[in-house]
């Protein structure tokens, strides 16, 4: 009972059961609560049909039910939207618990509870129970076998996310999530590239915790915030004599043995580095700075680049045959600018994730902030959407329930400055200046009344040499 007291907002009953078996059919059904079956006059019967198929709003990944097959664990999840074909949508909080035989899972038992939802005009609801879902899957995933391996004392050799952390609806994402496994699954190099703060590290993470290598080392370096002179010691390691001070000492490759190194901006990387890297790509072999010993590795390498991989080759940062050697398993995220349908669900996401770390409980978003989240481009991606919502967060009374754009205003228009400021045009430098000169010297020419001699006496300049100028920028 009292466990009963803790589970569904405390109301200590349940009003519906299902289960469910390992391919979704519905075996048995009740629904003590008219609010669940919808419309109370009719007798919508399930029995036998697919659940997925039943409440279209959900799939494998959302449905709580699934994940507690999924990963062998209970799943409780508080205000979870249902939405079957015909059916206004409903608020439901559920347990769901995996039924075992033999040692094997054979279905799913959900026990839930009705909601009543809040109507709030001018405001979209936001799923807020969808970062609790995911940071229990994670726990899940690593509770059904997928560990991450601590014995090194770096905060890089573990991999924090999984597929399920990837939120997306886009169709596209949705795709590369699926390859996510193909990747895993084979020991070729693999390159992400996408623009900064669209998650390409997230993709590396994903990838290292689903393939074998999950409980060995993941080790993440950022190839341009290492001085190129540094570089190479961090990675292949150094011997003893190599230089004056050098001691025996292995790299980042050697560190990641048998687990993944994740080469984040691999274009920063020296030309030379990246020719030695594709030894270790062809072979698994390299050598440490000053030694004569050809040593062997086995490490999957997930490279990352923040623009486009042929551009990169044109302007001479990345490689033709390393570039041949990572891209035969290759990733494109796309910026958020072509996927904003994913603003809803990543705002959510967002929103959830940073109620508790402000204390607030943010459960609606104002549809004039997601029209303004809508027409804006973001150039950061999902990171800077992310830290304008933090901002938000920050910022709103803590007793209110909506986020409105009032509360992320002054971040936001401050994002837009920044990015106004950079796309001013670049041209080169005498360009530049001569149009600064010519402005300078047609304002002085006109307050003098194109009087030269007045001009060049006000621009300390000589009479002759204004005349030149003037002519040049076709002032007179």
């Amino acid at each position: 009972m009292e466990l009963m007291k803790n589970l569904f907002n405390n109301k200590g009953y349940i009003d519906g059961i299902t289960i469910i078996d390992l391919e979704g059919e519905i075996l048995f059904t009740a629904k003590f609560n008219n609010k669940l079956n919808s419309k109370a006059d009719e007798n919508y019967e399930v029995v036998g049909k697919n659940f997925l198929e039943v409440y279209e709003n959900l799939d494998e990944n959302t449905s709580s039910t699934y994940q507690s097959m999924i990963h062998g664990v209970p799943f409780y999840v508080e205000n979870q939207t249902l939405k079957s074909t015909d059916r206004v949508p409903i608020k439901i909080t559920s347990l769901s618990i995996p039924i075992k035989s033999s040692s094997k899972i054979v279905g799913a038992i959900d026990l839930s509870v009705s909601e009543y939802e809040k109507d709030v005009k001018d405001e979209i609801e936001i799923d807020t129970d969808l970062y609790e879902r995911n940071f229990r899957s994670k726990i899940a995933e690593a509770s059904s076998g997928g560990k991450t391996v601590n014995k090194l004392d770096l905060r890089e050799s573990r991999a924090s996310f999984v597929t399920e952390n990837i939120i997306t609806d886009d169709t596209r994402m949705k795709e590369l999530k699926k390859y996510i496994k193909v990747a895993a699954n084979c020991n070729l190099p693999t390159l992400i590239s996408g623009e900064t703060g669209t998650g390409k590290e997230m993709f590396a993470h994903a990838i290292h915790n689903e393939s074998l290598r999950r409980d060995k080392p993941f080790i993440a370096q950022n190839c341009a915030a290492i001085p190129e002179n540094l570089l190479e010691s961090i990675l292949f390691g150094t011997s003893k004599g190599a230089f004056t001070g050098a001691v025996d000492n292995i790299g980042l490759l050697e560190l990641a043995e048998g687990g993944t190194i994740f080469l984040d901006e691999v274009n920063s990387m020296p030309s030379h580095l990246q020719s030695k890297l594709l030894r270790v790509l062809q072979d698994g072999t390299f050598r440490s700075i000053g030694s004569k010993e050809e040593k062997v590795v086995d490490v999957k390498v997930i490279a990352a680049i923040n623009e486009d991989p042929v551009m990169a080759i044109e302007k001479g940062t990345m490689r033709k045959d390393i570039y041949y050697r990572l891209s035969a398993i290759s990733f494109n995220i796309p910026p958020l600018r072509e996927r904003k349908d994913d603003i809803p669900l990543l705002t959510s996401y967002i929103v959830s994730k940073y109620n508790k770390t402000f204390n607030k409980n943010i459960k609606y978003v104002s549809t004039n902030l997601y029209k303004k989240l809508y027409e804006y481009d973001w150039p950061g991606n999902v990171r800077e959407l992310e830290n304008v919502l933090i901002y938000g967060l920050s910022m709103v009374n803590s007793t209110s329930e909506s986020l409105d754009f009032s509360d992320i205003e002054g971040k936001f228009n401050y994002m837009l400055n920044i990015n106004n400021e950079s796309n001013i045009k670049l041209e080169p430098l005498v360009t530049m200046v001569d149009k600064y000169e010519s402005a300078i010297i047609e304002k002085v020419l006109i307050n003098t009344g194109y009087n030269v001699t007045k001009a060049a006496n006000i621009l300390k300049i000589p009479r002759q040499t204004l005349q030149r100028k003037s002519k040049k920028f076709n002032l007179i």
